[in-house]
Order: structure tokens, then sequence, then C-alpha cells
């Protein structure tokens, strides 16, 4: 029987295992045992695999005084291989592997908890990562290091995300975490708010920053570096650091915070797309309350501080506004300008107004006239007179000049007119006139107005006549001087708008819409027929809608006769006049909005007018008639080349 079998036998000899009713548990007694044969018999126990490191050589010596649990025997096994010199790292699926100190930290170890959990106390080696939140890593580590093996243990900040790299024990990662956590708290007790009455509360933060970091790069002693903070809302700095630190800083702020002693402090800002003159009446609306505002915060801080004030012009040749005053006041105005002065979008509205009309009439009538000789003793006439027919008979009769004046009176008759009579100055005059009228007119108006305007902004077009309308006449007795009053009115399409860009792409148009329309005169002046809508509606970027519209169907008859004679059957038509109108109307109006943010959108849509109408006008030309010279005709529109028409003929050399 060879040497080593027969130690593994007394070594297993000496552990005398007795059984609880609840765990197994080990009597230790080994004296000066060969540590490999330490190691193997633990192996064997626990049903782990153990590789050992060729470097690993001693003897051990245990004695327990009374029995110990499977678990504290483990935990005795790897205290041993410490005090030895070595160390246990777990390779996972129940094998480990046992190595010099010196070479563990260096081997493929675990990591161990995602947060600053602490680990129970075990002589195992492991990696942790620990966030640190309220103390810069930079600062802690060194007070840590001399806390870590040499040996088997690592320790290394990253500034980057703050955190502490660890590879130790895990009874000294323990022991290390207990004091991060000790260290690592909010001090705040050490926040201090300072108000600036003249410096830039960012500015003053850059310059603050900028000194600590230098003094910090002399130290050879670590100190924590106060934060500093600047709230431009209220210009106001928030300082976190040790009570000595934030004590310096304030001296430095109050020099540094000192008003400039000069007459006075004057800006000059320039704008890009707003309008100096209306930008400055806001800005002074708006400085009023911002030097109520401040002038009480100051006082409360500084009773003797001076009254803000400042000065508001604006530039109109140069588009510009000049600020004068104070420079805290101006600073804040500054980034108000800021922000208004941005291009704003235009918008493209385009009006599409339908109207279709149907008039039909028809008039049938007769009408007879009798008068006796009018030098005779007595004198006899009659006439049938009807308002659908007018007074044709009725003028005949009145006039001596024979054929010419029935010939001027059914001049205004419309229709067909047949007659037989005889009016003359002397005898029977007698007189029967049929009239026989049918008419029909049709219309369709298409008009398409389209009109640019920026967000905002009210803008018309009309497209139209100015007529004059007769108000008044005045007349002396004598009919001497008479004069007359005229209004012009516009008549004809016109189009108001006032856009209203939302967020979402939606525009909110306040439209006036107007189709007028000369109908005809009457014997004391003219009619206007006149279709308006005025109405605010929220429509989608691009979209279409109906504003409103009109459907109309007038009939109109009419009938006049003679009493008893014009119900007679069939001889009663002799005896009347009939007339029937029927005029159809259909209106609508639709409009869609185009938004337009950038020069490229708005050139794409102006190049699509533009060639639209180019065909159009070649099209008019192909199918005109040719009665000019080749050298007379109208100039054509040029092609359409990047930004427009690059033409010399059309907006001259450029």
């Amino acid at each position: 029987m060879s040497l080593k079998p027969l130690c593994t036998l007394l070594l297993s000899c000496f552990l005398v295992w007795s059984l609880s009713s609840h765990a197994e548990e080990f009597t230790l007694d080994m004296r000066d045992t060969d540590i490999r044969e330490f190691i193997a018999t633990v192996g064997k126990l626990s049903g782990k695999t153990i590789i050992v490191d060729q470097r690993v050589k001693g003897r051990v010596n245990i004695q327990s005084p009374k029995p110990v649990s499977a678990a504290e025997f483990y935990e005795i096994f790897l205290v041993q291989l410490g005090v030895s010199g070595y160390s246990v790292v777990d390779l996972g699926n129940n094998i480990l592997k046992v190595i010099p100190k010196q070479a563990a930290k260096l081997e493929g170890i675990g990591v161990e908890g995602e947060d600053n959990n602490v680990p129970p106390p075990s002589e195992e080696i492991i990696t942790r990562v620990v966030q640190v939140t309220n103390v810069e890593v930079n600062q802690l580590v060194p007070i840590l290091r001399p806390l870590v093996d040499n040996k088997s243990g690592i320790i290394a900040p990253y500034a980057a995300s703050n955190v502490i790299l660890i590879t130790d024990k895990k009874s000294n990662v323990r022991r290390l975490l207990e004091i991060i956590a000790r260290v690592d708290k909010a001090d705040t007790d050490s926040m201090e708010v300072i108000k600036l009455n003249n410096a830039s509360a960012k500015e003053m933060s850059r310059i603050l920053t900028s000194l600590i970091r230098e003094q910090a790069k002399g130290q050879q002693v670590a100190r924590a570096i106060p934060v500093i903070t600047a709230d431009e809302r209220t210009n106001s700095l928030l300082i976190r650091g040790d009570s000595q630190s934030r004590a310096y800083l304030k001296k430095i702020i109050q020099r540094l915070d000192s008003e400039v002693k000069t007459a006075t402090n004057t800006k000059v800002v320039y704008l890009k797309y707003a309008k100096a003159e209306e930008l400055a009446t806001l800005l002074e609306s708006v400085s009023d309350s911002m030097i109520k505002t401040e002038q009480s915060q100051s006082l409360d801080q500084n009773p003797t501080a001076k009254r803000l004030n400042v000065h508001i012009k604006a530039h109109e040749q140069t588009n510009a506004i000049v600020l004068s005053g104070s420079s805290l006041i101006i600073e804040e105005l500054e980034a108000v300008v800021k922000q208004l002065d941005i291009r704003r979008a235009q918008v493209l509205v385009e009006a599409i107004i339908v109207e279709i009309t149907e008039n039909r009439a028809k008039e049938l009538g007769v009408q007879w006239l009798f008068r006796g000789d009018p030098d005779s003793s007595g004198l006899v006439g009659g006439a049938t007179n009807f308002k659908n027919l007018g007074n044709s008979l009725l003028g005949a009769a009145s006039s001596t000049d024979g054929g010419d004046s029935v010939a001027d009176a059914l001049a205004g008759v419309e229709g067909i007119s047949l007659g037989l009579g005889r009016i003359s100055s002397s005898g029977l005059s007698f007189a029967a006139l049929i009239k026989a009228f049918s008419g029909d007119s049709n219309s369709n108006v298409l008009s398409t107005p389209v009109l640019m305007t920026m967000d905002n902004e009210e803008a018309s077009i009309h497209v139209g006549q100015n007529v004059p309308i007769l108000t008044g006449s005045t007349a002396s007795d004598n009919n001497g001087n008479p004069f007359q009053t005229i209004e012009r009115e516009d008549i004809g399409i016109k189009l108001g708008v006032q856009p209203q860009i939302n967020e979402g792409n939606t525009v909110q148009l306040k439209i006036e819409q107007e189709v007028s329309s000369l109908t005809g005169l009457t014997a004391s002046d003219i009619i206007i027929n006149k279709r308006v809508i005025d109405t605010t509606v929220m429509i989608e970027n691009g979209a279409t809608i109906v504003l409103g519209g009109l459907v109309d169907d007038d009939i109109q008859q009419d009938s006049d006769k003679v009493p008893l004679l014009g119900d007679l059957p069939g001889i009663g038509r002799a005896f009347k006049s009939d007339k029937s109108k029927r005029v159809r109307r259909n209106l609508m109006v639709f409009i869609r909005p185009t938004i337009i943010r950038d020069s490229e959108t708005m050139i794409e849509i102006s190049s699509r007018k533009y060639l639209y109408i180019k065909a159009q006008q070649m099209l008019q030309e192909n199918g005109g008639i040719n009665l000019f010279p080749e050298d007379s005709k109208p100039l054509a529109l040029p092609e359409w080349t990047g930004m427009g028409p690059a033409s010399a003929h059309l907006f001259g050399p450029e």
C-alpha cells in the first residue's frame, strides 16, 4: 500500500461525522496534513471538482473543538487556503480552482450584484461594480485603496460613469461597501442660492468652474470640488460644497457681481425677420414688468441697490433695436428678441367659386284697342292694357304720325308681335296685337382666386370693376344747376383671409368671400347681386373644404285677363296675357390652404403655377388666327429655371 492512499485514509478517519436531526456535521482533527490531501478530501465531501495549481504546496493543521456544519467546513477550507497564501476561484458547474493569491485577480472571477447590496462574509474572491451617487470616485478610491489586499485584490475608478470596480474576498468587499455607503451620502445642508444683480449667472458659473478646476490641479491633497449650477430664469447661482468652499466663492461672486462703472450699457440688436417698430412696442411693455420684478428682488437683498431702467428704440432704416440701460434687463430682453425674431411660415390660399344659373321665360298675350273720331261730338273708345305686354298700342294710338309711331311703339316688345288695325288722326281707329315670347339663358361661372400671405397677416384680392352708383340728386326751383352725388362700389370677386397656423399642421382661416354682379338697370338705379360668406374655419394643411353654398329654384307665374271675357272657353284666350319665369341658381365655394415653411416649397408651388400659365399661353397662340407679322406677336413666357424664369425681357438683366 502506497503512502498517498494511506494519508488520505487517515485524514478521512480524523473527520468524525455525526448526524443531527437537520444536517450533517463534521469534527476536524488535522495535524501536519499535506495541503493537497486536505483539498482532495474537501472535494470528496462537497462533491465538487477541485483543480489545484502546481504551485500549491504546504502543510495544514486544523482542530475543531466541536462539530461544524458543511457550510462552516467549506468556509474553514477557504480560510485555511487564504492563510496559506492561496485563493479559490469558482469556475461554475461545481468546479473550483486553487491558485496563488497574486494570480487570482487575473482569473475569470464572476461579477456579483448590480446594486450596492452587501454580500455575506466569505473568503471567496469576487468582483463587484459599485455605483457612487454623491461623491466623485476619483476622490473616494485613494481612501479605499489601502484597505484592499495588494496580492489578490484590486480597486479602480471609472469617472465617466462614477463607478468603482472592486476585486477581493467577499469579506473584504463587504467591508468596503459598508464604508462607501457611509461616505456616499448627499449633504443637504451644503446647498446655497446666490442671486446676482448685475452679472450673468451663466457667465459667472463658467468663470467660477474654470477657476476651481485650475486650483484643484495644483493641490496635492484631494478635496471635494464644489458644484456650481446657473439658473438663468432667476439669474441665480446654486453652489453645493463644504462651508469653506462656499464662503470662498461668495467673496469672489461679491466682487464680480458689481455694477459696471459706465454711463450706460447699450446694445444694438439687428433683426432678421421681425419688424423693429412692432417689436420695440412689445419690448417696452415687457420691460416694465421685468424691471418691477428685478427691482423688488434686488431691494430685498440689498436695500441700497440702484433703480433699474432701460430704454428701447427702433431704427427703421437698418431694422434694428437699440437697448440702453441695466445689463441685466438688456440680457433678458435679448433672450425675448431671439425667440420672437424667427422666420414665420406662409399660407397659400386657393379658392374655387362655381356658379351655375339657368333662366327660362315664356310670354303669350293679346291686346285690343278701339277709338272713335276725336272731331265728332262724341268720343267712344276702349283698350286692353296688360303689364306683361306694356303700353305699345296705347302709345301708338296717342301718336299722330301713322305707321312710324306704331313701329316705334313695337320696338321694345320682345319675341314676335303680330297686329292688325287702323290708327289715324281722324276717323275710326282700331288695332289688335298678339305677342309670343320664349327665352332661355344659361351661365356657368368658374373663378379660382389664389392668395398668399404670412401667418397671422390679413390679405385680400379683388377682381372686377369699380362701378359708379347714383346716391342722390339736387335741383333748384327753376331746374337750374342740377347736380348728382355718386359713390363707387367694387363689383366682382373679393377674397379676404387671415390664416393662423396651429399645432399639428392645422390652419385656422378667417375668411370674407364675396361674389357680386350687375343684373341690369331700373328706372332709378342699377341692381347688384351679392353672395357673401363671412366665417372662420379650421382646416388641415392641404385639405379642401366647402365654405358655403346656395341652391335656389325660383318659379314666377303672372296671368292678366279681362274679367268674364278672359274666362270664356276658347275665345277667352284673346282677352288674357300669361307669363312664366323659372330661375335655377347653384353656387358653391371651396377653399384649400397650403402651409409654406421654406423656400423650396415656395419655389415648387410657384413653378407649378407658372408652367400652367405658360401652357395656357401656348395653347391660345397655337389656336389663334395669324393676323400680325411674326415680330409683332406677344412675347412668350420663358422657361422656368432654378429660382424662377431666367429671361432678360421679363424682369430685366440681373
